[in-house]
């Protein structure tokens, strides 16, 4: 039995018709995405996700390179937002895996061609994921680094008084009774 190839033509329309359509659903989600993460999330927090895409290349010198194209959030143009991170790899010395990156472009994702951004636009939830945790560790990190410069600040005899702002001190201020000799440029301000 021959296909005719009206048919063809029909379901072809239909399934581009699909994908279009598609595309533009998934350009909004990454858009609302983009804003949500700048206003709310912007605290120098990055992330990749594993790669959507790998090709082999040649370097101009004749090498083997490995081109590895990821979705990930963090610094591109100018600000934090989605992009696309292309990694070029080579081999490290002496060893047949890719690992030593060469080179790396950072493309954001509206400006990325069409296939890339259909590609890509799969590994959205597993970055999102990848944000939190990391989000969630930087936080845990933070709050056990105070608490051990608080306990080193008290066996050194020192206090610290919770979040207060680091007061300048110019023309003498800060060096009459009960001011703290040794409090350096900046000084906390101490309750008596």
């Amino acid at each position: 039995m021959a296909h005719e190839p009206r048919t063809d033509l029909d379901s072809l329309r239909v399934i581009v018709a699909q994908l279009n359509g598609a595309l533009s659903e998934a350009s909004g989600v990454v858009q609302d995405v983009d804003r949500y993460l700048a206003e709310e999330f912007d605290i120098g927090v990055w992330a990749i996700s594993r790669p959507f895409d790998s090709q082999r290349g040649t370097g101009a010198d004749g090498r083997e390179l490995l081109i590895s194209s990821h979705l990930a959030y963090g610094k591109a143009a100018g600000r934090n937002r989605l992009h696309i991170l292309a990694a070029t790899l080579d081999r490290g010395e002496g060893s047949d895996q890719f690992t030593q990156i060469v080179s790396e472009e950072r493309i954001p994702w509206p400006l990325c061609p069409r296939e890339i951004k259909l590609h890509s636009f799969a590994m959205l939830p597993e970055l999102l994921g990848t944000l939190a945790a990391k989000a969630e560790e930087i936080a845990a990190q933070t709050s056990r680094t105070s608490e051990t410069v608080r306990q080193l600040l008290e066996t050194m005899g020192r206090h610290s008084y919770g979040s207060t702002e680091p007061a300048l001190v110019t023309n003498g201020v800060g060096t009459g009774v009960g001011a703290d000799p040794d409090a350096g440029l900046f000084r906390r301000s101490r309750p008596r």
